[in-house]
């Protein structure tokens, strides 16, 4: 079987619906489109970042772009999760086939399981969303990548949401979910509450330069954890 056919395969195991980001085949050819959308795009600036040397966990890895990109920057060695065993399996599978060496990949629910290791950096890109804020989720998001991060934390979100329309509950309803959160003129700041979140260890050392029109974009935030 060729690699072609190999990677063919992983895309038909794992499911159309499952995969996050474009995959293509050693032609180029693409063999799936993801299930994400365009505005989830990375900032120019988070080729600026330096990963030399460094060991990254990324969080909700799916098949591993990210884990894959924090290797070929020069990461000493990433481990990607996700809660999906399916995709677990095709990222390990992928990393055969792409013969890349110093890449994990293990299946956990980093939200809710203990972390077995740390990181000098933690990735989570493009997990926080509508869905997991609004399910109750962002705090253990949050606080499952601030376990496994020793010096720095790289998160992608969009900074803005309007409560009612996004979440689709009531201002009061969220706020029971989230007492610590600040709504204004029915916006919640995700931004804001990270920072505040983090604010007693870390510090916001990098974020986008510029904020397109567009809402819905997903900014790029980096932490450093204080002295």
């Amino acid at each position: 079987m060729t690699k072609n056919a190999d990677i063919k395969k992983i895309v038909e195991e794992v499911g159309q619906d499952k995969i996050w980001r474009p995959l293509y085949d050693f032609e180029s050819n693409k063999l799936s489109k993801g299930v994400g959308h365009d505005i989830d795009g990375i900032d120019p600036e988070f080729t600026d970042l330096d990963f030399t040397g460094k060991t990254v966990c990324d969080l909700g890895c799916n098949l591993g772009h990210f884990t894959f990109y924090a290797h070929e920057r020069g990461a000493k060695t990433v481990v990607g999760y996700d809660m999906e065993p399916k995709v677990i399996t095709g990222a390990k599978k992928l990393a055969a086939l792409y013969s890349i060496e110093d890449v994990e990949f293990e299946t956990c629910n980093f939200a809710s399981e203990p972390a077995t290791r740390t990181f000098d950096m933690g990735m989570l890109i493009d997990i926080l969303g509508k869905i997991n804020i609004s399910e109750g989720y962002l705090i253990p998001i949050l606080k499952g990548l601030e376990s496994r991060s020793e010096s720095e934390m790289l998160l992608t979100f969009r900074p803005l949401y309007l409560v009612e329309r996004h979440f689709g509950m009531p201002e009061a309803d969220f706020l029971k979910m989230y007492p610590q959160a600040k709504i204004e003129k029915g916006f919640f700041n995700l931004l804001d509450f990270a920072k505040g979140l983090f604010s007693e260890n870390w510090e916001v050392t990098y974020l986008s330069k510029e904020l397109p029109n567009d809402e819905q974009y997903k900014r790029t935030v980096h932490f450093i954890k204080k002295d």
